[in-house]
């Protein structure tokens, strides 16, 4: 049974070459054109950005994270009135100063009567509060908003000179410790960013115990990652998009048909034409047995009949040849990539390189659609133009 299944996956999405990297379930993937990955090498904003993603509650209207403001440290969850308590505490702290401020005043004016009296009682009532808030839950609820481009702490909006740092500001007002002025850097880092974290709409994240699953799309293609949390042993393949759906709802009970649903058709129907083909080969060789056993009734020692022989065993090997390389080729994720060669110079590769390319994905498409072909099983995003196929794979 499913214990979760998330539809909106965030991550952040950075050019790398040709294709895109994005993070998931732990792991890093480039993604070009209908080619998936997992990478090693990514960069260092990326990766500051994935650990953002991981500290930080990140939706279409912006970026928080909470902090306790006593203990100084970061809060995945705090008590009920807690944020509303630090909201209150810089209220206190506003009166403590202008009540601070009208006392001294009175001093120097030399009124100590009961001016000073009034105001000294309020200035201790307050001190008290401030000092009891120092026992109690209170967090700062840090926020980047996306629309006004603007930080806030609590309800205080903070005004930001551009080469300002909110981890300074943060640290010289006591809001946050020094060790964890880091923590403001990334904050600020992702806020700057904000526009490359992105919902992963061709993912899908289910989860089954400690076992998470990603089913992921790209174009025409599906791919597949597990992962396990207590063994830290993952698997990533690429599969049709019938063995992908199984691959889920037999790993954690999720239901990714939606996702590929498509693609299923698609499959569908090629895997009955090869069942079509198949049973075709098998009437051809059931016909050519029929012959060969007539044949045995006749005289084998005439012309004849020996060439006719030789003739039906020969087809009948090359059929049976022919059933085998189907039957064993199945649907296989190979299926339909062909040989060809560019036209032309490509990001590198030279002219006549020799790559490989999606049959039917060349043959749909048009003449100005940008393809994904393979030098040495790396990726790469062509213009179909500049794609040089044979007349008889361009069928």
């Amino acid at each position: 049974m499913t214990n979760s299944i998330n539809k909106e996956v965030v991550s952040p999405i950075l050019e790398q070459g040709q294709g895109f990297l994005f993070h998931a379930a732990g792991t890093n993937f480039k993604i070009t054109g209908n080619h998936i990955e997992k990478v090693n090498e990514t960069n260092d904003l990326f990766e500051s950005l994935v650990a953002a993603g991981k500290s930080f509650q990140i939706n279409e209207e912006g970026i928080s994270f909470l902090y306790d403001y006593n203990r100084k440290q970061v809060l995945s969850k705090v008590e009920e009135g807690a944020t509303e308590a630090f909201d209150k505490l810089v209220e206190l702290n506003e009166k403590e100063s202008f009540l601070q401020e009208q006392a001294k005043e009175l001093r120097l004016s030399g009124l100590k009567g009961p001016a000073l009296t009034e105001v000294s009682n309020q200035l201790m009532n307050v001190q008290k509060a401030i000092e009891e808030s120092k026992n109690a839950s209170v967090a700062i609820n840090f926020r980047y908003n996306k629309e006004s481009g603007k930080f806030f702490a609590g309800n205080i909006e903070v005004m930001m000179g551009s080469e300002e740092r909110l981890s300074e500001r943060f640290f010289n007002v006591g809001y946050i410790k020094y060790q964890d002025k880091a923590i403001l850097e990334l904050f600020q880092t992702a806020a700057q960013n904000f526009d490359t974290f992105k919902v992963l709409d061709f993912l899908t994240e289910s989860k089954s115990g400690q076992v998470t699953v990603l089913a992921m799309r790209a174009e025409n293609k599906a791919y597949v990652y597990r992962t396990n949390e207590d063994t830290k042993l993952d698997k990533f393949q690429q599969l049709l998009a019938d063995a992908a759906v199984e691959y889920v709802a037999t790993e954690t009970g999720a239901d990714v048909t939606e996702q590929f649903s498509d693609l299923l058709e698609s499959a569908s129907n090629v895997t009955k034409m090869k069942l079509e083909k198949v049973a075709l080969y098998r009437e051809m060789l059931s016909f050519l047995f029929d012959q060969r056993g007539r044949l045995a009734e006749a005289d084998r020692n005439l012309p004849d009949i020996k060439a006719a022989d030789n003739l039906i065993e020969t087809e009948i090997k090359k059929v049976q040849a022919d059933l085998k390389v189907l039957e064993e080729e199945g649907l296989g994720i190979e299926d339909g990539y062909v040989n060809a060669s560019l036209k032309g110079e490509v990001d590198g590769l030279p002219e006549d390189a020799e790559v490989k390319v999606d049959a039917v994905e060349f043959n749909q498409a048009g003449k100005n659609d940008i393809l994904t072909v393979f030098v040495e099983n790396k990726p790469f995003r062509v213009e179909k133009y500049k794609i040089n196929i044979s007349q008889e794979d361009n069928v």
